[in-house]
């Protein structure tokens, strides 16, 4: 057939176009990073998501090791550098969908239980989904969850999973916000 690619199954009406921002903040100042997440929340359709990572200088970054792509296809463990994902929920279409975190570590298995003993459990109200060894961890909150807590505690869990370098006080979280 010319002038078509049937071998191509695409449906762009699914795709998710999202505008993004970066943000640099602290564990003393989370405000900004808080109020995207309350701009993101509550629509009728999910309104993004953000990452929240440490913000490693340049020199940091080459003393973690790099996986090549068939070592961390075959690795059982994620990345040596944490990062956390908050999802935004929604009203959903047929009923809500809550807000969603997400962290993605290297550290093994039963990560969350190893939080809890560091004295970082999850919160109450936070219903744990999945504790993987390579694909981390990932809890459902509840609708009432403050912002700036949710932010503080993806910070704390981070900083605890994170055993190849000190994320220190220098954070970055990137916006993706549905368009």
């Amino acid at each position: 057939m010319r002038g078509r690619r049937s071998d191509v199954a695409c449906d762009y009406r699914r795709s998710v176009a999202t505008e993004q921002e970066v943000i640099r903040f602290s564990r003393t100042d989370v405000g900004a990073v808080a109020a995207a997440m309350r701009s993101m929340s509550g629509g009728s359709e999910p309104g993004g998501w953000i990452n929240i990572g440490p913000w490693l200088p340049d020199d940091v970054m080459l003393d973690v090791p790099v996986r090549s792509g068939l070592g961390a296809w075959f690795s059982g463990r994620g990345p040596q550098v944490p990062m956390a994902t908050w999802i935004a929920g929604s009203s959903g279409k047929k009923k809500p969908v809550p807000a969603q975190i997400g962290i993605e570590h290297g550290t093994g298995p039963d990560a969350l239980k190893r939080l809890g003993e560091r004295g970082h459990d999850l919160p109450d109200g936070w219903v744990p989904r999945q504790d993987h060894a390579k694909h981390g961890i990932v809890a459902e909150l509840p609708d009432d969850v403050v912002p700036a807590d949710v932010v503080l505690w993806l910070m704390v869990a981070t900083a605890a999973l994170c055993q190849i370098v000190d994320p220190g006080d220098r954070w970055r979280a990137v916006v993706h916000r549905s368009t």
